[in-house]
């Protein structure tokens, strides 16, 4: 039995590496892999598969990392959040609830992250508003480099959205305190930013290591 394995990190997509970072077993690994099903594994020489699955783990090793703003999945064109001061409040509780278990939730992380372009023009785009009922499964085929590249990309840009939603916290706390009246013994306080951080930080499950090899186009 001859077995086409991918060759390269960017070669595996991310329903591939749902399947490594789930499970350990070598058939499933390999299957997921290869295309093969479980059933035709079970019958081809064990040296064979075990050379499969050292391969395998090879390429989890030689992780690199590419992120675009927009790319092209399913005949589908999506686009990265061009705007976080427009990230909303409901966005935000399911991107952070996903996080929590990255890996079962894979696809629908980046279902919050990209959304299909609706305006194109030159390097401004805008996409369609989030709905949490988007089509995840288009991202099965998304390529690892994009997976690990976007997943860097959120994490080290995160700040920007998390200032903005300190910010308009903080406005709300002000315009409460102004209303408050100190005769009616009730005290208020501005909330720190240290814990307005705290509430909102999301507990990213980072699944890569980092990367030298970061580009962004």
């Amino acid at each position: 039995m001859e077995l086409k394995l991918p060759h390269r990190w960017s070669d595996l997509s991310l329903g591939e590496l749902q399947v490594m970072m789930t499970s350990e077993n070598l058939l499933e690994r390999v299957s997921a892999c290869s295309g093969k099903s479980v059933e035709q594994l079970r019958k081809m020489p064990q040296k064979l598969l075990e050379a499969a699955g050292e391969h395998i783990e090879n390429l989890m090793n030689q992780e690199t990392s590419r992120f675009e703003k927009v790319l092209e999945l399913d005949g589908k064109r999506l686009g990265f959040i061009p705007n976080w001061d427009e990230f909303t409040a409901g966005e935000w509780i399911d991107l952070e609830t996903y996080l929590e278990d990255f890996w079962t939730n894979a696809y629908k992380v980046m279902a919050v992250l990209y959304r299909e372009v609706t305006y194109e023009v030159g390097d401004r785009y805008e996409i369609q508003k989030y709905t949490a009922k988007e089509d995840s499964s288009v991202f099965e085929e998304m390529p690892a480099d994009l997976v690990s590249g976007t997943l860097l990309f959120f994490w080290t840009t995160r700040n920007e959205l998390l200032h903005s939603i300190q910010s308009s916290l903080l406005r709300v706390a002000e315009e409460a305190i102004q209303l408050a009246k100190s005769g009616d013994g009730i005290t208020s306080s501005t909330p720190s930013q240290e814990k307005t951080s705290s509430r909102w930080m999301p507990s990213l499950p980072f699944p890569f290591k980092s990367s030298s090899n970061t580009s962004a186009t």
